[in-house]
């Protein structure tokens, strides 16, 4: 059996292959694996990582996009989210999806995924490139944060601001956007630990703020972890996170994501 073949055949019993960093194989999968598919990786191990690694080489040099959408036969349409090059993200649907795959359409210039509007018009090539931004600014994150007495990193952590609002509404007005995180059911019913209220009240300077969370400036960890887990969403429909609720893999991909950006906060 090929590597290629093992894959296929790995994706197909819904387990995700990912090389790490030092060179381990990362599995993930939504229900115990069976015990023939685990004994076969385990046996080529040594063809899988060559592949892999072999396919991530190939990547290099190549055109990428950080939203890629993966059109199906039956209509469907899964947004892949997370740096890749095009032809990679185009390999690896194939591998998963087969003859089922009808296009891959790489959405450069955005770093969110899109709406149901927004998916048809770049399906039909319609879509129109986005507006320059302003740069992200760690100042008015800590101007939010301040007046709401809170943290920047709480803000973050409890998900009050995702990381492209730093980018999106960078120039907008802080008291506007703190007075609707204070007004949001999220914030009046956020957990509030004892400790909280001896840090508001020893705090009378504002600390220096040492993070950048624009994807742009994003460390490699939290650009993994935030695909990791934006690719989850995208594709698991026991996950919603308006309403807070994952699966056990996405509960596992949310609480990495979150520890990954408490880490760039301290």
């Amino acid at each position: 059996m090929t590597a290629v073949e093992l894959i296929r055949r790995a994706t197909e019993a819904g387990v995700e292959i990912a090389l790490e960093q030092d060179g381990r194989l990362l599995l993930r999968a939504k229900r115990e694996p069976s015990a023939g598919l685990l004994a076969d990786l385990a046996a080529h191990k040594i063809e899988l990582v060559e592949r892999l690694i072999e396919l991530s080489a190939s990547s290099d040099a190549q055109p990428s996009a950080w939203l890629h959408l993966l059109a199906l036969a039956d209509g469907s349409v899964i947004q892949r989210c997370g740096e890749q090059a095009t032809v990679l993200v185009d390999k690896e649907a194939r591998l998963r999806f087969g003859d089922q795959l009808q296009a891959v359409v790489a959405v450069p210039g955005y770093e969110r995924p899109f709406t149901d509007e927004e998916i048809v018009k770049a399906l039909a090539g319609t879509f129109s490139a986005p507006a320059a931004l302003p740069p992200p600014s760690s100042v008015w994150l800590a101007r939010v944060a301040r007046l709401l007495g809170a943290r920047p990193a709480e803000l973050l952590a409890g998900r009050h601001l995702e990381q492209h609002d730093l980018v999106e509404l960078a120039g907008s007005d802080a008291a506007q956007v703190a007075k609707t995180i204070l007004n949001s059911p999220a914030w009046i019913n956020r957990p509030r630990p004892v400790e909280q209220l001896a840090e508001r009240i020893t705090e009378e300077k504002p600390e220096e703020q040492r993070f950048t969370h624009a994807a742009a400036t994003a460390t490699p960890a939290w650009r993994k972890a935030a695909a990791h887990y934006h690719n989850h969403l995208m594709a698991c429909r026991a996950c919603h996170a308006p309403t807070s609720r994952y699966c056990p893999i996405g509960s596992d991909l949310r609480q990495h994501y979150n520890n990954i950006s408490r880490e760039a906060n301290t």
